[in-house]
């Protein structure tokens, strides 16, 4: 018998402002490290996250890890004693001491146990996920998309950053192969109308049933997201905005469209439009997408249809970034914005337990 093994692991946060199965998890002896049971609870301190908008968003964060198709949940209760590292509880809170945060905006922390007694025996034991409190205080707990760095606003989103480093207390390690939450956090984002939020995602979910399983209880979710992936930045993926660009593949013309990237297009011009298709849920799914145009940020079914794709195949596994050719109406205003959206799902045919991450958008601007 090898005696045993305590590993203490951290995983930073990005601190900056491909291939299928992209997903990493520690391996112990060829066993995947994960918690011996399928709920986790941590303690949320009280002091860092008080009653109202921060204890709201914590909250909010662990719903949102907790969207994915396995059996695997946090439960979140609240801390009034001390918090600590490696004290026998699994605890959030925020904090200034530098030795702790080690230069990064969060950060979570892990205890395992490793060792062989009559086979492997590979066990979280312990996690901490602590967030940068110091001046200037540079969190928001909504989901506003004004609010957000990589928007108009100049705020990192508790949500997002946070179900990163749960998704490492879960078990998940960083990605630099493909568009995941478990690379740059706060540029995986969904967003429609004036709303964003930070997700799991479909990659990072993939590796979360490769840890746990599938839960067995029919959770199905399709998304669509204006994000994609863009390169590796040592262990982090980063990610940048879909664009449009001509039949032939070369990007528009841009032009600033209420703080963001848009596209000049042409009346009657054929385009490419780019968007980021995930099946975050249990099974793959079969399902029509349409592309719309609309007169605004809030792409939904009711706007003006122009493409159709049936029989589209989403599969857990391989986040897809798809060029889609639609022609710009000749009847649109020249010298207006507009947005060129996507619906996946657009027949709602898919028991989706997140529908509204189904739409997003790009802005464009008619010549």
């Amino acid at each position: 018998m090898k005696p045993l093994h305590t590993l203490l692991g951290a995983a930073l946060a990005c601190a900056a402002a491909t291939p299928a199965f992209a997903y990493n998890v520690i391996d112990c002896m060829g066993t995947p490290m994960k918690w011996g049971s399928n709920n986790v609870t941590f303690r949320a301190s009280t002091t860092s996250f008080p009653d109202g908008y921060w204890r709201n968003g914590i909250q909010r964060t662990i719903d949102l890890t907790n969207q994915n198709p396995t059996p695997f949940w946090y439960s979140l209760i609240s801390d009034t004693g001390g918090v600590g590292l490696n004290n026998g509880q699994n605890e959030t809170w925020g904090s200034t001491d530098a030795n702790v945060l080690q230069g990064a905006p969060a950060i979570a922390y892990w205890w395992d146990s490793c060792y062989w007694l009559f086979g492997v025996v590979a066990q979280r034991n312990e996690s901490d996920v602590i967030f940068d409190y110091n001046a200037p205080f540079q969190w928001t707990a909504d989901e506003l998309k004004s609010s957000l760095i990589r928007y108009t606003g100049t705020r990192r989103q508790l949500q997002g950053t946070g179900i990163h480093e749960f998704g490492h207390a879960m078990g998940l390690l960083h990605v630099n192969t493909e568009y995941n939450v478990m690379g740059a956090d706060f540029e995986h984002i969904w967003a429609n109308g004036t709303a964003a939020r930070g997700y799991l995602g479909e990659d990072a979910s993939d590796g979360a049933v490769r840890l746990y399983g599938l839960w067995g209880n029919n959770y199905q979710d399709v998304s669509a997201a204006h994000w994609k992936y863009s390169y590796a930045n040592g262990e982090y993926s980063r990610h940048v905005k879909t664009g449009v660009f001509t039949t032939a593949g070369v990007a528009l013309p841009t032009v600033t469209v209420n703080g963001e990237t848009g596209y000049r297009v042409n009346k009657g011009q054929q385009v490419q439009v780019e968007f980021t298709y995930e099946n975050n849920g249990e099974a793959t799914q079969v399902v029509n997408t349409g592309w719309y145009v609309s007169s605004n940020d809030i792409i939904s079914t009711g706007d003006r249809l122009l493409a159709t794709n049936t029989g589209m195949s989403l599969g857990r596994g391989d986040v897809m970034t798809y060029r889609r050719t639609v022609t710009i109406p000749s009847d649109l205003v020249s010298g207006r914005n507009y947005w060129l959206g996507t619906v996946v799902d657009k027949d709602n045919t898919v028991a989706d337990a997140v529908r509204s991450n189904n739409a997003t958008y790009i802005p464009i601007r008619v010549n």
